[in-house]
């Protein structure tokens, strides 16, 4: 379902005019006409289908998707509504993803200014620039082509005060302006069986029907997608296209040369459902508007209605020629979303010998029937089309369900399985028996249901099950499994719903499916080569043998989630190795080199439901204790080769508590002095009700956290809200004597709001107008600051990797804290607190996160590489 966001602040929009106007991003943004500052709305996107609306003047902005993966634009319509010709327009425009206020002109003299950035959720901010951030106004206005004059772009139902010519209603509308634009659901059939009798020519032409001994002729003209109006055809001839997946969009029927008779004609719309009846060559639908007919009812008028039936079918989307529908019977299809491609209409005297077969000339959604029986509550009430039945949040397991099929005008039948606890999948049952248990305290895990016979050639069931542990997993249908196998996972709640052959899901499709995974691996033991593959804890290498590991691989099998499983081993000599994946070796191999440490981890959405374990078997040390999820499993420093190892996966959160410490040795810990900048009555910069000092104080915390995870040993100059002076800082880290020392700040420009974004980083470089005050042997020593230069570095570049941010460089300085250390030291500046867009990532922890893990994956690079 779309969101809608009400902007009801003064834009200044207007309508377009009569004929029209192309609405579309300047890419140089301006200033508006009267002097007074522009305004711009930060608007951050999903992807999602979203929509904009300024209410007073019915002007609309949907924003429909990207337009590729690399998320640089958006597919847009600008829908403006002229109440003074009681007319739609509409315009598809693309918008450029820009962290810069750029113009989207609506008229000539009219536009809104934006940025538009990507994001995992939306949001539209109004931001208010002062004076100082308006950009420069352009020197020239854009020039804007009117487009030609679209006489069949107007909305034209219902309406019999708005006569246009036959000339324009049949000639204005070509097949550039149409523009038509199909969909996955209207291209479906393109390949299908086509039951429209062959024919070449894209409009279908049949031989009149003639009347007895009269010449009462129905005549009629439909508007093809892409094509425009169709010359009107006569008695039983087809108007519209066959294997073109082209939808008829309107359609206009007359009665000719009979006096006291006439006709009137609904459809069926897209979007719109039944509009009001309109009456002899007026037209029923849409032009310009991309919508389907999807179904029909005609009647005759006039004092000789009574002398003549009406008989009328349709081609429609999927299911071809309909049976003969008469006189204001409905034609077509409801609720399936399935386009009409051509018609035939008949009129017969009343009397006549003349047989026509009539039925079969609707379809509606059948339904789907289904009652579930719940632990503790029983049988449920029935529920139909994807409502749900079982429950959720309440740890009740479904014990048996039964399903079956109401109001079909098609033969077949549903059947189903399901598989139980301890009993597995059962036989299939269908029509509303029960399948599953009752009194027997059995959980279902998982169903399957299919289709049968003729209804099967013209819906998909779809299904979807909340299951212990998951939640909701995607959509299954057509007798794929849905739930869980081998989990012990119940099911605790179902979804069915019938979908027209073809349609869409009802949503993701992902992961409907899980079975347990295994984690497999391999070692390479010195004078043994690769041993046989072992899983899921089970021991590979040697004990008591005093031979190295010198190799692994490590790979997934049977995994129901996307992701991978990474890691990385540390090598005699070499440190630790880049991360490899899946199967890959990492190691040496003939080269005589010890493993001494492994890192493993799980990525993508396996990781958000299993933690992969293990424990490796060391010298001197024996079996450590486990490690999870990227944390170091053996010893650094010490030339302990890895004998063995065991690894093994666990259900989110269902694992023991793990030590750093007794997983990993590192006999003499490196110090690191964090200073997060400000504090007290020092704040710092302030904007957007958020301080730069709490900032700081905040993602030093998490940076501690992280460190210390890692073995390393971690001093704060300042844990809470209190003010340090530099001078103190610096002399606490001298005095700990630390390895190195790491001041944390966010930046600001001077004026209360930028455009400007992005990650600094300082090393100390000395200036003669700075004086070294308390380090005056150590601040200029080459030695410290070129450490200094690799530090600031490499916790840069890890920041930039992490986040995605504006890459603003590495730079000297002499600020006081960093030239009065003895130590490497470097200042970072995480981003700017006065820029709206930024601060809104710089305030949530899990961005804060993302900065935290490159400070600490800085380090780590550091103390491996110097």
């Amino acid at each position: 379902m779309q969101k809608k966001i009400f902007l009801l602040s003064g834009l200044l929009l207007m309508l377009f005019t009569f004929k029209g106007t192309i609405a579309f991003a300047v890419e140089n943004p301006i200033e508006s006409k009267d002097g007074e500052k522009p305004n711009y709305y930060s608007i951050h996107y999903d992807g999602k289908e979203q929509e904009l609306v300024l209410e007073e003047d019915n002007i609309k902005l949907f924003l429909t998707s990207w337009t590729d993966e690399s998320k640089s634009a958006v597919n847009a319509k600008l829908e403006i509504s002229d109440h003074t010709y009681s007319s739609d327009f509409t315009e598809e425009i693309i918008l450029k993803v820009t962290d810069q206020p750029t113009e989207l002109k609506v008229m000539e003299d009219r536009s809104i200014r934006y940025t538009l950035q990507p994001s995992n959720s939306f949001h539209v901010e109004e931001i208010k620039l002062p004076e100082s951030d308006n950009p420069i106004p352009n020197e020239t206005d854009t020039e804007i082509e009117n487009e030609k004059e679209d006489a069949t772009s107007t909305d034209e139902i219902n309406s019999e005060e708005e006569q246009v010519t036959e000339t324009i209603e049949e000639d204005t509308e070509s097949e550039e302006k149409q523009k038509p634009e199909i969909t996955p659901e209207e291209n479906e059939d393109l390949n299908s069986v086509d039951k429209i009798s062959p024919t070449k020519d894209t409009t279908i032409a049949s031989e009149p029907y003639s009347i007895q001994n009269e010449d009462t002729i129905i005549s009629y003209s439909t508007h093809i997608e892409g094509i425009g109006w169709q010359n009107p055809v006569i008695n039983g001839e087809t108007s519209g296209t066959s294997g073109k997946a082209k939808r008829l969009e309107g359609i206009k029927i007359s009665i000719d040369n009979v006096k006291d008779l006439g006709v009137k004609y609904t459809t069926h719309v897209q979007g719109n459902g039944w509009l009001n009846y309109v009456s002899d060559g007026k037209i029923s639908g849409t032009t310009g508007k991309a919508k389907r007919l999807e179904a029909i009812k005609i009647e005759l008028t006039g004092k000789k209605a009574k002398d003549y039936d009406v008989y009328y079918r349709v081609h429609t989307q999927t299911f071809g020629w309909s049976g003969w529908a008469k006189n204001g019977e409905p034609a077509g299809t409801e609720g399936l979303s399935k386009r009409l491609e051509a018609i035939e209409i008949k009129v017969i005297e009343k009397g006549s010998n003349i047989n026509i077969s009539i039925g079969n000339s609707f379809i509606k959604n059948p339904t789907i029937a289904y009652s579930t029986h719940v632990q503790t509550y029983g049988w449920m009430n029935q529920v139909k089309n994807g409502a749900l039945s079982g429950t959720t949040g309440k740890a009740k397991r479904l014990e048996a369900i039964k399903v079956n099929l109401q109001d079909s005008n098609f033969s077949g039948n549903i059947v189903y399985s399901t598989h139980i606890q301890d009993r597995g999948w059962l036989n299939n049952v269908s029509n509303g028996a029960i399948s599953g248990t009752n009194g027997q305290s059995k959980r279902m895990e998982a169903i399957r249901i299919n289709l049968t016979g003729e209804i099967a050639k013209y819906f998909d069931i779809y299904y979807r099950v909340h299951s212990q542990s998951f939640g909701w997993l995607g959509w299954a249908k057509n007798g794929q499994a849905a739930g869980t196998e081998g989990l012990s996972k119940r099911l605790e709640a179902i979804e069915i719903k019938l979908v027209a052959k073809g349609n869409k899901a009802p949503g993701s499709t992902a992961n409907r499916f899980l079975t347990k995974p295994s984690v497999v691996y391999s070692t390479h033991v010195q004078t043994h080569g690769w041993l046989d593959s072992v899983k899921n804890g089970v021991m590979s290498g040697t004990k008591g043998q005093s031979k190295r590991l010198e190799a692994i691989k490590i790979n997934l099998m049977n995994a129901p989630y996307s992701g991978n499983i990474v890691y990385s081993t540390h090598v005699q000599s070499r440190g630790w190795l880049s991360n490899v994946s899946n199967g890959a070796i990492s190691g040496t191999n003939g080269q005589s080199k010890r493993m001494e440490a492994i890192k493993i981890n799980l990525t993508g959405e396996i990781a958000k439901h299993y933690d992969v374990y293990y424990r490796v078997h060391s010298q001197s040390y024996g079996w450590l204790g486990w490690a999870k999820n990227g944390m170091k499993a053996g010893s650094e420093g010490a030339s302990k080769r890895l004998e063995a190892i065991e690894v093994k996966l666990v259900p989110k959160g269902k694992g023991q508590s793990v030590k750093a410490s007794d997983a990993f040795k590192k006999p003499a810990k490196i110090k690191i002095f964090l200073d997060p900048g400000h504090g007290g009555y020092d704040s710092g910069s302030v904007a957007g009700g958020a301080k730069e000092a709490d900032l700081n104080l905040a993602v030093a915390k998490k940076v501690e956290k992280l460190l210390k995870a890692r073995g390393y040993s971690v001093h704060m100059s300042r844990n809470n809200d209190t003010f340090v002076g530099l001078y103190d800082r610096a002399k606490m880290a001298n005095d700990l004597n630390a390895n190195i020392f790491i001041s944390i700040h966010h930046n600001s420009t001077a004026s209360s709001a930028t455009f400007v974004n992005g990650i600094e980083s300082y090393y100390y470089r000395a200036q003669k107008e700075y004086p070294s005050k308390i380090n005056k042997d150590m601040h200029d020593n080459p030695a410290r600051i070129k450490k200094s230069v690799t530090l600031a570095s490499l916790i840069h570049q890890n920041m930039l990797k992490n986040t995605g941010a504006v890459n603003r460089g590495t730079d000297g300085a002499s600020f006081a804290v960093i030239r009065e250390t003895k130590m490497p030291a470097t200042l970072l500046e995480l981003g700017f607190i006065n820029n709206v867009s930024e601060r809104i990532n710089l305030v949530t922890d899990s961005y804060q996160n993302k900065l935290a893990k490159g400070i600490a994956d800085g380090v780590d690079k550091y103390f491996n590489v110097r």
